[in-house]
């Protein structure tokens, strides 16, 4: 993509400089007079050039969503009584939810309580019967009544060990009946908003999206959706105050999932797809606000900080490169640079030495000598002509309706 907007900048250059030419308002070899006028070269400054001039990116409506759903289910065994929210609510940790009708387990409680009490009196009463067996064993000396009363003692001990195992079973239904009466009325411990409540039968009662972690879900129409690739840079903007930005990357594109078709110019109708970014930072950003996304061409992330000029401006590369710069008295002038590695790809250099950012160069022309005087006429031309933009109409397909 750099490679692109680099070429097209300097053929939008060289356009107006034509252009310039032909109104007469550069001068040429043909007007220059006797007394010795030399023409003018323009240059352009190499930070707007190899950052990709004037040019932006396509903008995309999007939305600000959360990447979590947490759900939370009713108990299937209970009874709600009353729920405390409704979608679109927002809430935070502590905020009621829903509360269960307790009325069924205050009766079940009771009943619990008055079983543990009958069967403590049934243990009571079994060790009475053993203490009352034992004393009677005691006096007995005929063997088969002793064995008698001792099976009839084992009996009953074996009693009262299931008593006391049913005791212990009501007590647990006792303990987790009072638990759930304490805690009958169900809290949120998450921030965010209520996206859905259902039926508390269905397997999920109550959907909560997270607020503590966003992104951005764009819609990006069929034509443009093949320029976004997973891992891209993206540049977020408020609509409501475009300086107001944030930044991510791409996660994924659900091209599995179009949307219904908007009618575009002409009468022809466009599909849009979903397009997922994650946020480097989300602060000031809430669900549901309404942004634009687009490519981030000024990202420098996973790339070095070297100066890369495109090779149509460098001249004798194999013995000694130069470049034509403006000098300090706004003259043309040989700059000698010292080269880096080579881009076979972008057909780009590394500047190590001898041009900058804020330096002003010329694009190479047969007729360039050093002390030729040096005009912004043509980076001033296209900005008097409304042209300093053209690289946005070119480029941009502007902001798409929702």
């Amino acid at each position: 993509m750099k490679k692109a907007i680099i070429i097209l900048a300097v053929i939008v250059v060289i356009i107006a400089a034509a252009g310039a030419v032909f109104l007469g308002l550069i001068p040429t070899a043909e007007n220059i007079s006797e007394a010795g006028k030399q023409n003018e070269i323009f240059v352009s400054n190499v930070g707007e050039m190899v950052n990709g001039f004037s040019f932006t990116a396509n903008r995309y409506s999007g939305v600000v969503e959360t990447q979590e759903i947490v759900k939370i289910d009713a108990d299937s065994e209970k009874k709600v009584k009353t729920t405390f929210v409704k979608e679109g609510d927002s809430i935070k940790p502590g905020d009621k939810l829903f509360e269960y009708d307790v009325e069924d387990m205050q009766l079940q409680l009771e009943e619990k309580k008055l079983d543990v009490a009958q069967t403590n009196t049934e243990i009571k009463a079994y060790n009475d019967q053993i203490d009352a067996l034992e004393k009677e064993k005691k006096n007995i000396t005929a063997k088969n009544k002793q064995l008698t009363i001792t099976n009839q003692i084992d009996a009953a001990k074996l009693e009262v060990q299931k008593a006391e195992y049913s005791k212990a079973s009501l007590e647990k239904q006792i303990a987790k009946l009072e638990k759930s009466i304490q805690n009958s009325v169900v809290i949120s411990n998450v921030t965010g908003t209520v996206q859905s409540v259902d039926d508390p039968a269905a397997d999920c009662y109550i959907a909560v999206s997270s607020s503590a972690d966003l992104r951005i879900k764009a819609m990006v129409s069929e034509e443009n959706v093949a320029e976004i690739s997973e891992g891209d840079p993206m540049l977020i903007r408020s609509r409501l105050n475009e300086e107001l930005t944030w930044t991510g990357k791409v996660t994924s594109i659900d091209t599995a999932k179009p949307s219904g078709g908007t009618t575009a110019m002409g009468g022809d109708t466009t599909t849009k797809y979903p397009v997922y970014i994650s946020l480097d930072d989300s602060d000031g950003l809430m669900i549901g606000q309404h942004v634009t996304a687009e490519l981030n061409l000024n990202d420098e992330s996973g790339s070095s900080d070297a100066l890369m000029m495109p090779d149509m401006y460098i001249i004798d590369v194999d013995s000694k490169p130069y470049i034509w710069a403006e000098s300090g008295d706004s003259t043309v002038e040989k700059r000698y640079v010292e080269l880096g590695e080579y881009d076979e790809e972008l057909m780009e250099y590394e500047i190590k030495s001898g041009i900058t950012e804020e330096d002003f160069i010329a694009f190479p022309e047969d007729r360039i000598v050093e002390g030729m005087p040096t005009t912004h006429m043509a980076n001033d031309m296209m900005q008097d002509a409304g042209m300093d933009g053209m690289g946005d109409e070119m480029m941009n397909d502007g902001v798409a309706a929702e």
